[in-house]
């Protein structure tokens, strides 16, 4: 005979409740920073101007999308890997397009965010949890 395994809590660990607003302000920040890259460019979208505004939304849906996900225990990466992607293109567009000189610490904001999400989802006390919710969830289907 199997033993019963161990509940799992149902409440997200500390890390994992900080890590879903965080992705939400950091889709919000992303969509308001793609506003305004849609209004400057005048519609042009050039050599690939067109991806400026296209990618941040990509990832800034995937990480509502993964920040629901994190809360409800199914996955810790499907909001990690978006917010660590946007927060690799913040740090490119300041690096090597130049952005940021007149920003007033804004890109800053705008890498710490994602930044922080995928640091804190990606912690193992996270993964253990949504791993433990994954097993219970499996061991509750089948039997």
């Amino acid at each position: 005979m199997h033993a019963a395994p161990a509940p799992v809590r149902r409440r997200p660990p500390l890390p994992a409740l900080l890590a879903v607003p965080l992705a939400v302000l950091s889709a919000l920040v992303t969509a308001f920073s793609g506003v305004i890259a849609l209004a400057f460019s005048n519609g042009r979208y050039d050599d690939g101007g067109w991806l400026v505004v296209a990618v941040p939304a990509i990832l800034a849906g995937l990480l509502l999308v993964g920040a629901l996900l994190l809360l409800l225990g199914h996955s810790w990466w499907a909001v990690s890997l978006p917010a660590a992607a946007l927060a690799a293109a913040v740090g490119w567009a300041v690096l090597a397009a130049g952005l940021g000189e007149d920003s007033g610490g804004a890109l800053v904001l705008a890498w710490a965010l994602p930044a922080g999400t995928a640091a804190l989802s990606a912690l193992p006390v996270v993964r253990r949890w949504t791993a433990a919710r994954r097993l219970q969830r499996s061991s509750t289907d089948r039997g």
